[in-house]
């Protein structure tokens, strides 16, 4: 028995790299008939990056179906309305429409992931702290995350503070002797407290770690034991809280003045180091 082959239809996408406008962006949007839910925090992320020049061409492209329906893109189409700046983006047109259904099901590239890709020791911690530092200086001091910087945002900040790689090493060296606070707040605290006076921030943290010589009532000691106790009763403390107690215990190391206990209540704001 003869039997012809039937020859699969392949559909060639047309790929083009165009300079973005935003009343491109805006005319593309109007062909956004069928797309998931815009997140303003997204748009948000991405117009900071764009604003600032920090947007990169990464070989993500827009994508459009046969019949110009936007399929993929509309967050940084809506970035660059948002930033109000031209971006250069690839761009892929004549796609099938079902293909949509593939688009963006990988796992997101964290910040963690971009750092350890650079060669960072530490990664995911050095992430964490930059992340804290930065909210901190937005005077997020709570770390409500209203908003997240994006990882461009964070390789500008450790390229201007490069000190906090220190902090890191010294979130790591605390970790392995004291295991009771996390990693990412003893690092922020560190770097913002060697802001203010770095040799004692070196012999305040050497404490945290070891306890070594404290008599009863000084404020490390009093620290230690906070955090500890924490734990023994199982309670969940978020890190904004364990950043508080720890700057009480060093301003109260900066007044030469003993602390009898550790309080920080939820709705406290947050104690600002001196």
């Amino acid at each position: 028995m003869n039997m012809s082959i039937v020859p699969v239809q392949t559909v060639i996408p047309e790929v083009d790299i165009v300079t973005v406008t935003p009343a491109l962006a805006k005319k593309w949007l109007a062909r956004n008939s069928h797309n998931r839910p815009l997140r303003k925090r997204a748009i948000a992320d991405y117009a900071r990056d764009m604003a600032a020049g920090n947007w990169l061409q990464n070989g993500e492209a827009i994508k459009f179906a046969e019949d110009g329906t936007l399929l993929d893109g509309q967050h940084r189409l809506s970035a660059v309305v948002a930033a109000g700046v031209n971006v250069q983006m690839l761009v892929v047109s004549g796609l099938p429409r079902e293909t949509q259904e593939t688009m963006d099901a990988g796992r997101k590239r964290t910040a963690a992931d971009a750092f350890s890709l650079r060669g960072e020791t530490n990664a995911a911690v050095l992430a964490s702290v930059l992340k804290r530092v930065w909210l901190w200086d937005q005077g997020d001091y709570k770390f409500g995350q209203n908003y997240n910087p994006t990882t461009s945002e964070l390789a500008v900040l450790l390229k201007e503070r490069p000190e906090i790689h220190r902090s890191v090493e010294i979130a790591v060296r605390v970790h392995q002797a004291f295991r009771y606070i996390p990693q990412s707040v003893t690092g922020t605290a560190h770097h913002i407290l060697s802001r203010i006076d770095k040799a004692e921030a070196v012999w305040f943290f050497a404490r945290v770690g070891d306890g070594a010589e404290l008599a009863a009532g000084h404020p490390v000691l009093t620290l230690r034991n906070r955090v500890m106790t924490d734990r023994a009763d199982n309670r969940k403390i978020p890190d904004y809280q364990h950043l508080a107690y720890l700057i009480r215990a060093w301003n109260a190391v900066r007044q030469d003045r003993p602390l009898g206990r550790i309080v920080q209540p939820t709705d406290a704001p947050m104690p600002q180091p001196k």
